[in-house]
């Protein structure tokens, strides 16, 4: 596979790993609100609680996207 090849496979899977990273994004956020709406102490436990996971969801995807840039890096 040519240098052109492999950075628009790179984009792809940027791309696509980006839109992949808007699933958790959107949960936190509705998870929050859904908190804030109610405004108890459970339903805020619960809204930090679900915000971490999803969290960490996100920076598994991150991590993931600065691996494969660090690896196009060396080969581009």
């Amino acid at each position: 596979m040519g240098v052109m090849e492999r950075r628009d496979w790179l984009l792809r899977e940027l791309e696509r790993e980006l839109h992949d990273l808007c699933q958790p994004l959107t949960s936190l956020q509705c998870q929050l609100e859904l908190g804030q709406m109610c405004g108890d102490q459970a339903a805020l436990l619960a809204a930090v609680e679900g915000g971490l996971l999803e969290t960490a969801r996100m920076f598994r995807s991150i991590g993931e996207m600065r691996d494969r840039l660090a690896l196009a890096d060396k080969d581009l």
